[in-house]
């Protein structure tokens, strides 16, 4: 990847702890789809996964807009495969707006932090 080919770039690290409200059972709900939940859950740190989702979330927000929701944006991942971004058609339209075609992003975690990476890249889906 040549680096030209990156529109924007950002990086989130949060406390664990911070993020507890929005990832607990009974958080807000919109924070999170059902197949974030169900992912995390099925894992035995489902607050330290929500909390790298929350990370990749809040870097997308940055370079997308703000005032996009939470909710436009999901962390996905095939079995086995690296996690991506799905944006809604909103968050999609401000993609294509900023002269970018696709997303990368990169989640990582620990006792304390979560922390998450997210390109916006020109060049190829």
């Amino acid at each position: 990847m040549a680096d030209d080919d990156v529109v924007g770039s950002a990086l989130e690290v949060l406390a664990i702890d911070d993020a507890l409200p929005l990832t607990r059972d009974g958080g807000d709900a919109s924070a999170f789809s059902e197949g974030e939940r169900a992912y995390a859950q099925a894992r035995s740190d489902p607050d330290r996964r929500l909390a790298a989702r929350l990370a990749a979330k809040r870097a997308a927000l940055r370079l997308l807009g703000e005032d996009l929701a939470l909710r436009d944006i999901e962390v996905v991942r095939g079995r086995g495969g690296p996690p991506r971004l799905e944006l809604s058609a909103r968050a999609q339209e401000r993609l294509r707006a900023l002269g970018a075609r696709s997303t990368r992003v990169s989640l990582t975690h620990e006792r304390r932090h979560a922390a998450a990476s997210v390109l916006l890249l020109r060049g190829r889906e």
